[in-house]
């Protein structure tokens, strides 16, 4: 593992991880939020399950540091449901935005909070809640409900795309979970129940899948085809008017996270790591330590990053890496506790 007991216990101890991001392949920030007690996941339950209720971190890892400097941490409270992206132009960093959206922003000598991302209605990109954000062209965009689709032009900056769409007829229908893309001229957004749409670098069009189920992420892969999963592992594979189903719900759980590494895509949830790779669906052979870090994937720089409640890991060059195994950490802190 790349972490200390006594960073371990600073940084990560009484938090879970809730996002992962790869800005290159030696700096990676994640995302924490803090575990409740019984008594204020009551409290929680009350408030409608508020999530700005629950205290978040940005933990930036620096993996080329020495030992003891490697980890950094900013601590956001009131803030709600909180996704990371990398941007890389024009500078690169850190992006991390709420379902109100608010902005944190770390890297290339900066860590603040920004400008909230304008709403739709002062013409800019969020109409509906920001859910989601990826990497296309260098530069960062991200997605919502009711359609919402923007791009990080720079600091305070941002570039909507929401304007160019109609509003979903029935509410709660339509809206986007996650977006990705070959290129700034070949997008894909999708979302809702089974709404996909692409954008060809001068208008958005709505394209029909093979199901009418809730979309909940996608990945424009290596191999030139477009993954969707949906609802209870429900996985589309295509582009632009011709899909087709590979899988017809054999996870019970949907995946949050798709992603192309190497020669497949790797999908995510909270129960594991599944792969594609030509047209079978299978759970992915992994070690027991690295098995339990699932639950999110960011790829970028040539490194794959999973991530969960149960810790942290990377695969480069075909090997996988333990960053941080937090059950046995756990085990490990409480055992250093009894003996002190």
């Amino acid at each position: 593992m790349l972490i200390a007991l006594e960073e371990y216990e600073q940084f990560l101890h009484g938090f879970s991880i809730t996002d992962c991001v790869v800005r290159d392949r030696s700096r990676f920030t994640f995302v924490a939020s803090r575990i409740l007690s019984e008594a204020e996941v009551e409290e929680y339950e009350r408030q409608d399950w508020n999530t700005s209720y629950r205290e978040k971190r940005v933990l930036p890892f620096m993996r080329d540091d020495p030992p003891g400097d490697q980890w950094g941490w900013t601590t956001l409270k009131g803030w709600h449901l909180f996704r990371g992206g990398a941007a890389l132009a024009p500078l690169n960093q850190f992006v991390g935005v709420d379902l109100e959206g608010h902005v944190f922003v770390t890297g290339s000598g900066i860590s603040e909070q920004e400008d909230d991302v304008p709403s739709f209605r002062d013409g800019g990109p969020d109409r509906g809640g920001i859910r989601k954000m990826k990497t296309i062209g260098g530069h960062l965009y991200v997605c919502g409900g009711a359609r919402s689709v923007g791009k990080r032009l720079d600091k305070n900056r941002w570039f909507s795309h929401t304007q160019a769409m109609p509003a979903h007829p029935e509410a709660g229908r339509g809206g986007f979970d996650d977006i990705d893309g070959f290129a700034e001229d070949d997008i894909y957004a999708v979302g809702g129940k089974a709404d996909v749409w692409h954008f060809d670098g001068h208008r958005w069009k709505q394209l029909t899948i093979p199901t009418d189920t809730w979309a909940e992420s996608v990945c424009c892969a290596g191999d030139g085809e477009v993954y969707i999963a949906c609802y209870e592992g429900l996985l589309i594979a295509g582009r632009g008017d011709r899909w087709r189903v590979l899988s017809t719900r054999e996870v019970n759980l949907g995946f949050r996270d798709l992603v192309w590494y190497e020669d497949r895509v790797w999908c995510a949830n909270d129960y594991g790591l599944w792969t594609v790779h030509e047209g079978r669906l299978e759970r992915a052979k992994l070690p027991a330590e690295i098995a339990v870090c699932a639950g999110h994937l960011y790829v970028n720089d040539s490194v794959l990053l999973a991530a969960g409640f149960g810790g942290a890991a990377f695969k480069e060059r075909g090997e996988w890496h333990s960053i941080v195994a937090c059950p046995e950490m756990e085990k490990r802190l409480c055992e250093a506790k009894r003996h002190s």
